[in-house]
């Protein structure tokens, strides 16, 4: 059937109605055509109006997802826990039964501890009703308190991009991708990631295979992109920032970066004092242009200083007006200069340019080679492509700076830095950098950030934020830094979902140790904690300590087994879409809903709108239905429920260079960063007193940090890299036919290893780490460096039983298991924790053969049973 033109609701030949819907088994949102007749879907087909193919956990016609919507394991009805927990004991009840007990306990403890006891967990962008979430939390008086995988996931990295540049410049799929000549696919499985037949993944092959285009892999395993490479480096796992810091020394060393852009476009020209170590600010200096500066007129805080050569003195650059207080400043983009202080004192002050150019120098390509494995003449071609051969783009990958504990902020900011030193920020072909959308005709629909509430949450309760003093970039210290550039720049809030999030490890301290109060109540939705967690012994305990555990999901996963309440959740075919993805895009995705939802599941939005409306909400939920409140955002821009589902895209013109803008006030647009302009050395960083410089530090547990550790765990464990068909701990679920194409998670590992462990190809070993050890079946081949093993995460067993002690295997394979959530070894500024670079070791599970009495007791005598120690 040709899909192109059919219109939303049409009725075929057979009497089937064909809805326009979006797909939320992963993040792409593909394009569906749902088909439906008597009320029950039957079919689907994909809308290649914007060219979707029907994946691997769709089904060629749609016979995998329409198994997942009506699978006999699904949880359509309220469950209420009957026994004890983890009993698997329950009495199912009416929902809104559900939501009057669980808000009535909500309050009993908000009375008792405070707004502050409640936590929220979630998934990892599995829904679109995210601001829903945390207009109820901030209307509760909460402080934000919200574990996410986004920790370690992208947020934390948009959160870094704008403290550089003003907003996100991770993009999973750059638009303007066509016209790279340089593609830099950094720990991104382009093959795997979502699933081989998403139209970003296609566009993303397809460069790789573009002759015109030079291609170059960083990934320490030889993903399939390498066959198409001009260099692959194989990092060593947990290294990356190494790396990057290398291309950067390679850049600057050898003079391809471009001097005029970071000139007139960075604060890179802005000047440092060498006294303190902070950037001089016009509140610190004694003369401006104007004359001699008093105590009662002594300028603005928000104002930077260079020098301008032209003059041989000070410049101020006026931050709110972004320009120099004097034209035709010639500014100083290296150098040293004395300042007199507004005290009387001479400072000597050099930019931040040199600053930087002397941190980086440090990381040579001979240097970084020994960190990374990586030869130091790769390393050097490398950057040198990525700088010469540009327009260049990298890509966003999970692998490159996300999940490597200390080093991972610095690893965005360097990783930033590469795209700013050879002026590929938001050029065509380069990496795009969005703005609020999209506008339609002059108007803008209402953005998710709009809807969050966030100027509510008071100051007292802000500062009880878990994290609030320690991981500050990712509190609302850094928040109010962030948003008050955005909001100058948009006029909009700057999104909460992003950056209001509390690294795990201090939700479970709460839990646990009342550190620093008591968190007693958690509600968790399109999450599995038990899976995506580190330390998942820890993640136990905690969810075990609650006085009450809401879950909201789909099937009894093992952090469901553990709830006092499971609540049913709308799948995408029975929920429209409205998104903005958590507004990081400049355009608005949606679809319709396809039929109503079985029993009574019900949306995110209802859930969160319920509790609003039974703690005192109501005023601030005046949309029944979430298509109502799709209705009421569309209608700021002139457009209907039904126009917006039928287009199922709303885009404005795609601009490109967008700091050249003019603004309505006559200004040049610059960044959205306090200064106006790219900030190679972040200011926001410096004032929450950390160092806006990047460095590398090797991880706590290598064996070049533990060499002691490495002897008994002399293997290199990375957890992670994706695999179709599971997206995260989803679609193992045996029955829906996505579990039947991969039963097994597997780890990977090299032949010669594997020889040495006397392991074949096959074998069922355990994986161990100081924290624990796991199952999982080994890979052999030569995609890994000989000495490392990359083990899939996420893994659960649904059809083991859910009751403790099983609850549904989620100690037998779980990669989490192995991994630190020591909040000592995480990222200072965002709580990013390690899975990558850790130490393990590997070896064969005791199997049947060694039960057959066919060992002599000499094997025994000589310790050579096979057999792991106790």
């Amino acid at each position: 059937m040709d899909t192109f033109g059919i219109p939303n609701g049409y009725v075929d030949e057979e009497g089937v109605k064909w809805v326009k819907s979006r797909c939320f088994f992963c993040s792409i949102n593909c394009a569906i055509l749902v088909g439906v007749k008597d009320d029950k879907i039957v079919k689907m087909r994909p809308n290649e109006e914007h060219g979707t193919l029907l994946c691997e956990r769709i089904g060629e016609n749609g016979e995998r997802a329409i198994k997942f919507h009506y699978h006999p394991k699904r949880v359509n009805y309220a469950l209420k826990r009957a026994g004890e927990r983890g009993e698997n004991k329950w009495e199912q009840i009416p929902y809104d039964q559900a939501l009057d007990e669980i808000a009535e306990k909500l309050e009993k403890l908000k009375k008792e501890y405070g707004p502050e006891t409640l936590g929220v967990i979630e998934g990892t962008y599995r829904s679109d009703h995210l601001w829903a979430r945390s207009r109820f939390t901030n209307l509760w008086g909460n402080p934000g308190t919200l574990a996410d995988p986004g920790t370690v996931c992208w947020c934390w990295m948009f959160t870094v991009n704008m403290a550089v540049v003003g907003n996100q410049i991770e993009t999973t799929l750059t638009p303007g991708v066509e016209n790279s000549k340089c593609l830099v696919v950094w720990g991104c499985r382009i093959n795997e990631r979502f699933s081989p037949k998403g139209y970003v993944n296609r566009v993303l092959k397809a460069c790789t295979e573009d002759e015109e285009t030079r291609v170059i892999v960083v990934d320490p395993v030889m993903i399939d992109a390498v066959r198409n490479a001009d260099v692959y480096l194989q990092v060593r796992p947990g290294t990356d920032l190494a790396m990057m810091l290398g291309w950067c020394n390679v850049i600057l060393s050898e003079g391809l970066y471009h001097k005029d852009m970071l000139a007139q476009w960075s604060n890179g020209p802005f000047l440092v004092r060498m006294d303190n170590g902070k950037l001089l600010r016009e509140t610190d200096i004694a003369k401006s242009p104007l004359g001699k500066r008093t105590a009662a007129s002594k300028g603005d805080r928000e104002n930077f200083v260079a020098w301008d050569t032209k003059k041989g003195r000070p410049a101020i650059w006026l931050s709110a007006q972004n320009k120099y207080r004097i034209e035709g400043v010639e500014n100083a983009l290296e150098g040293e200069y004395e300042v007199e202080l507004l005290n009387g004192e001479i400072v000597t002050c050099r930019t931040a340019f040199s600053l930087l150019m002397e941190r980086i120098s440090e990381y040579t390509p001979q240097k970084v080679s020994e960190i990374t494995g990586v030869p130091a003449y790769k390393i050097q071609e490398a950057a040198r492509i990525y700088a010469t051969h540009g327009p260049s783009t990298i890509g966003w990958g999970v692998g490159s700076c996300d999940q490597s504990g200390w080093n991972a902020s610095y690893a965005g900011l360097a990783k930033t830095l590469l795209r700013c030193f050879s002026s590929n920020v938001d050029v065509p072909g380069g990496d795009y950098l969005p703005e609020v959308g999209p506008i339609i005709d002059g108007k803008m629909p209402i953005r998710e950030s709009e809807l969050e509430m966030a100027h509510t949450v008071s100051p007292e309760a802000r500062a009880k934020f878990l994290g609030n003093d320690r991981f500050r970039m990712m509190s609302w210290k850094g928040f109010e830094l962030i948003d008050k550039s955005y909001q100058e720049t948009y006029g909009i809030p700057r999104p909460q979902v992003h950056q209001l999030l509390t690294t795990a490890p201090l939700l479970w301290n709460a839990i646990l140790d009342s550190d620093p109060y008591p968190v007693r109540a958690c509600i968790c939705w399109a999450a599995n904690p038990m899976m995506w967690a580190p330390n998942t012994k820890r993640v136990y305990k905690a969810l075990k300590a609650l006085d009450l555990l809401v879950v909201l999901d789909y099937w009894k996963t093992p952090t469901a087994a553990l709830a006092d309440y499971v609540l049913p959740a709308a799948d995408w075919m029975e929920r429209p879409m409205c998104t903005t993805f958590e507004d990081s895009f400049d355009f608005l995705m949606g679809g319709d809903r396809a039929v109503k939802p079985e029993g009574e599941r019900r949306m995110d939005y209802d859930f969160f709108r319920g509790l609003g409306i039974r703690t005192g909400q109501e005023e601030y939920w005046p949309h029944e239905t979430f298509e109502e409140n799709m209705a009421y955002r569309l209608g700021r821009a002139g457009v209907s429920y039904e126009e917006f589902v039928e287009s199922g895209l709303l885009v404005g013109d795609l601009r490109f260079e967008k700091h050249k803008l003019i603004r309505d006030d006559g200004q040049l647009r610059g960044f959205a960063t306090p200064s106006r302009r790219i900030e190679i050395y972040p200011s926001i960083f410096e004032e929450l007193d950390y160092d806006p410089l990047p460095s590398y530090k090797e991880l706590p547990e290598t064996p070049l940090s533990n060499p002691e550790l490495a002897k008994e765990y002399p293997i290199v464990l990375s957890t992670g890299g994706r695999f179709v068909p599971m997206f995260h701990s989803e679609h193992r679920v045996p029955g829906t036919g996505t579990r039947e194409m991969h039963p097994w998670p597997i780890f990977q590992m090299h032949f010669e290893t594997a020889r040495e462990l006397g392991i074949r190809d096959g074998d069922w070993c355990w994986i161990e780490t100081p924290r624990g050890r796991i199952r999982q079946k080994a890979k052999l081949g030569f995609e890994m460096r000989p000495g490392t093993i990359i083990a899939q995460p996420s893994w659960w067993y649904p059809e083991l039983p859910v009751e403790e002690p099983w609850l549904c295997g989620a100690f037998i394979s779980n990669a989490n298991v192995l991994t630190d959530d020591n909040p000592d070894t995480l990222d200072p500024m965002c709580g990013n924790w390690v899975n990558r670079g850790l130490l393990c070791k590997v070896y064969r599970c005791e199997e049947p053969e060694y039960l057959a009495d066919r060992l002599p007791p000499e094997f025994f005598h000589e310790n050579k049973s096979g057999f792991p120690k106790a």
